[in-house]
């Protein structure tokens, strides 16, 4: 299983006019419709608690070129909203040994 979190809210601005928050939340959602919408992948689940200021999007497909383009695109369009607001966002990416489900974290 493949994923992308966002969890809280960036503090750059009061809720409701935060513009990192704003930003980071339309590139998941822009994720979710490439995968649904545009590449038709099944499969995808995405998750939102808006009290805890969390959304997910989820697929299971792996080796998938185009999937591993719009995310990639998707992964550098977020670290440079990190590199432009390195106070308020914090880009962590762990990987899962999905055979004894130990992980690692990658900077």
């Amino acid at each position: 299983m493949c994923g992308l979190e966002l969890c809280g809210h960036s503090g750059y601005e009061e809720q409701g006019k935060d513009i990192v928050c704003a930003a980071l939340s339309t590139l998941i959602q822009t994720l979710e419709i490439g995968l649904t919408e545009v590449l038709r992948i099944e499969g995808v689940s995405t998750k939102v608690d808006e009290k805890l200021a969390y959304m997910g999007v989820f697929w299971g497909q792996k080796g998938n070129r185009r999937v591993e383009d719009l995310v990639n695109t998707i992964i550098a369009a977020l670290k440079s909203i990190e590199n432009s607001y390195p106070s308020y966002t914090l880009f962590v990416e762990v990987k899962v040994n999905e055979n004894d489900q130990s992980s690692a974290v990658r900077p």
